[in-house]
């Protein structure tokens, strides 16, 4: 109760421009300082912390203390008498008053792009100034924080299918973002998604639900040149959800997982840009992998067992081969070359999958049966 009074006297005396200590309040000085012949001296009754826990109950009896409550030094922070900000503090803000002792925060806080919790409630929005059980004195555990204004984001990463090892290991939320400050949308620690998630992605990754391996994608971009059009600007996340996916690779749509595969273009992540009229009619120009008008996308595709973009292309990055044509494609645990060869108005190739074909936009090739 005594308690609920003084934060209602708080509340009320900082709407007046002005937060009295109550003690101080009361003209009573004798409550704290020693009273002499002359008045009263700035020497104590008894010494800080011992006589502000008199009054207020400890802040030190949690797992992690911070330093200035740890060295009893209540002065440091909050003014014994009056201040013209809630709590007595010793600061215009909270947020003032904390990066007087943190300047690597206060760098942060110039940035572009600040959190929304530290700049609408400061930093005791997350951590505790005085005492907590959790690291960094958070007020909850660094894996549950974050959940507390993002409750979506918890469900999505517990359900989803496919997890971003990411969001579990280390600084979890904070391997990707910053919870403070930075120039770049989302937080994110880096200008270029791309260069954030290569410092992941360069050493080969297993994989444990499916067995599979991720190879290293920072040596893959090294040895080819000629990257995907998302990778040219290095946007991983156009393709794939860093949080996770119920798709294959965590792709944002589906893609087929195999080498063989029924054709729908809803299976496809790749028709949110590319044409899908290649693929779902037999006959068209509007593909260059024709031969006359027989577009040889739909020939590929639409067998009982049709192949997959992955098989011929590489969407990340190739070296040297045209529309990111790989130089090898793998069947089960063979690898094998595609053989491509572009000519003037088509090309041919010679793959294990068939003898040698050819095709020809101007003048069509009659291909072996």
């Amino acid at each position: 109760m005594i308690a609920l009074v003084f934060a209602l006297v708080v509340v009320w005396l900082s709407y007046a421009g002005e937060v009295v200590h109550p003690p101080y309040q009361t003209g009573d000085c004798s409550i704290c300082h020693v009273k002499t012949k002359d008045g009263y001296s700035e020497a104590l009754n008894m010494k800080v912390p011992d006589l502000c826990y008199m009054c207020h109950p400890r802040k030190d009896e949690k797992k992690v203390v911070h330093n200035p409550v740890k060295a009893g030094t209540c002065t440091l922070c909050h003014d014994p008498h009056k201040s013209r900000t809630p709590r007595l503090l010793k600061a215009p803000s909270v947020n003032d008053l904390c990066i007087s002792c943190h300047p690597s925060i206060e760098r942060l806080l110039k940035k572009s792009k600040v959190h929304p919790p530290v700049t609408l409630m400061g930093c005791t929005a997350c951590h505790d100034p005085h005492s907590e059980d959790n690291e960094l004195r958070l007020k909850m555990p660094r894996k549950e924080i974050c959940f507390m204004c993002h409750p979506d984001k918890k469900d999505f990463t517990e359900k989803v299918k496919n997890k971003h090892g990411a969001v579990f290991i280390r600084d979890r939320c904070l391997n990707c973002h910053n919870p403070h400050g930075a120039d770049h949308p989302k937080l994110i620690l880096t200008a270029v998604p791309k260069d954030l998630c290569l410092s992941c992605h360069d050493k080969v990754m297993g994989r444990e639900e499916d067995g599979q391996h991720i190879k290293n994608m920072a040596r893959h971009f090294a040895m080819n040149k000629d990257p995907h059009g998302p990778n040219q600007w290095g946007d991983c996340v156009m393709c794939h959800n860093p949080h996770g996916s119920d798709n294959y690779r965590m792709l944002k749509a589906p893609f087929p997982p195999r080498f063989y595969s029924s054709f729908s273009k809803d299976n496809y992540i790749c028709f949110m840009c590319h044409d899908a009229t290649p693929f779902t009619q037999k006959e068209t120009e509007v593909t260059g992998f024709r031969n006359g008008k027989l577009s040889l996308h739909w020939v590929h595709v639409n067998k009982d067992k049709g192949i997959t973009c992955r098989d011929c292309h590489d969407w990340h990055a190739t070296n040297g081969l045209p529309h990111h044509l790989k130089e090898y494609t793998e069947f089960g645990k063979v690898k094998f070359p595609l053989n491509y060869q572009p000519t003037k108005n088509g090309g041919f190739c010679g793959p294990l999958c068939h003898p040698r074909r050819g095709y020809d936009r101007v003048k069509p090739v009659v291909n072996p049966k």
